[in-house]
């Protein structure tokens, strides 16, 4: 850490526990900008519509022979060697496993899959395009008994997918891998609700003591590390099937299992049922990816610390940006959701609910 990151997090322990690149704004590009650099670079006329995101500016980019594409321009904090691994990853999965329901990397007219672009405020972005899948999000359709299914085997296969990439920013640090969750304690102690604070505080104990140790004994692979509801789309007349997996922002080598253990978090929230649901996720993955079992012992706690991630993250990115909080806000309320019911459930019972469903009672 440079000795100006050591100053902001004595002056602002939450800033500093963020770090930069959850501190810095998004590239700031109009519409406009973003369909003359769709002409220029990649010679494709169309309109450009500005899609939602936390870091960087994307577009959705609608060509007039009617193809879509999704135009990014990352966030200038972001090292450009970690945007390349995003576009290398995309490269390697459309050679492992070409029908998984992944974007795909578009060239510009000079063969490059991506390329630096100086902003107006002097600072400089990578651009990338990607196919666009057609879909909805599945937060807007609803989830499904069989979608879930479908969800945990689709995230196998790129388990699967994965095996043997490697990138030498394939280890870059980030606050969203939860085996960094001992990191969230000033965001925690920033909390305003008593109550909160204290369960999230014993739950990163509990991880410091138990699980850490355990974490580098694990299988270690590149994972998408983001599979929640607005990053998978669907067809509406056919809810029972994930038709696109997106977003690979977050993607980082880290413990296979917690691969699983981010997609499950998002099905924690369940007044009655969460911990089937995840159950049913965890069964479906494991027929396609077996589990080890001293994986599944530390599962419980890893989706713990992804609610954990949730809700630390984005209230303290929401105090900074109010302007954007309903975005970065969108996972809060689930997340807080599965603390209050999943997370509150003897950790004995859970553990031994997910070593069943995979037959290692």
């Amino acid at each position: 850490m440079s000795e100006l990151m050591n100053a902001v997090s004595k002056a602002d322990p939450v800033q500093g526990a963020l770090g930069e690149m959850l501190n810095s704004p998004p590239p700031a590009i109009d519409g406009a900008t973003a369909a003359r650099l769709m002409q220029r670079h990649f010679g494709i006329t169309g309109i450009a519509e500005n899609l939602a995101c936390e870091r960087d500016a994307n577009f959705h980019v609608v060509a007039e022979d009617g193809r879509g594409f999704t135009l990014k321009v990352s966030n200038p904090a972001e090292p450009e060697i970690n945007t390349n691994f995003q576009t290398e990853a995309l490269l390697w999965l459309e050679k492992r496993d070409p029908s998984l329901p992944v974007p795909k990397v578009v060239r510009a007219l000079d063969g490059r899959s991506e390329f630096p672009l100086m902003l107006e405020d002097g600072r400089s972005s990578v651009i990338r395009v990607l196919t666009w899948i057609e879909g909805l999000p599945v937060v807007r359709v609803g989830v499904t008994p069989a979608l879930r299914r479908d969800l945990a085997r689709a995230l196998a296969r790129l388990g699967i997918a994965f095996e043997g990439f490697d990138h030498p920013a394939s280890g870059h640090e980030i606050l969203w891998d939860v085996k960094n969750a001992l990191r969230l304690r000033p965001l925690v102690e920033a909390l305003t609700e008593p109550d909160l604070r204290k369960q999230l505080s014993a739950e990163l104990d509990h991880f410091d003591s138990t699980v850490l140790p355990v974490l580098a004994t694990l299988r270690q692979r590149v994972v998408h590390n983001d599979l929640n509801l607005h990053n998978v789309v669907l067809n509406p007349a056919d809810p029972d099937r994930a038709t696109g997996i997106l977003d690979f922002g977050d993607m980082v080598k880290t413990p296979l299992i917690i691969d699983m253990a981010v997609a499950a978090s998002y099905h924690t929230q369940e007044a009655i049922g969460g911990l089937e649901a995840v159950c049913d996720m965890v069964r479906a993955y494991h027929k396609v990816l077996p589990l080890e079992r001293r994986e599944l012992e530390v599962l419980r706690d890893l989706i713990v610390a992804r609610l954990m991630t949730t809700v630390a993250i984005t209230e303290g990115r929401a105090a900074r940006y109010p302007q954007n909080a309903a975005y970065i806000l969108r996972n809060n309320g689930p997340a807080r959701a599965g603390l209050r019911l999943f997370a509150t459930l003897p950790r004995e019972q859970v553990t031994a609910a997910l070593l069943a469903a995979c037959n290692m009672e």
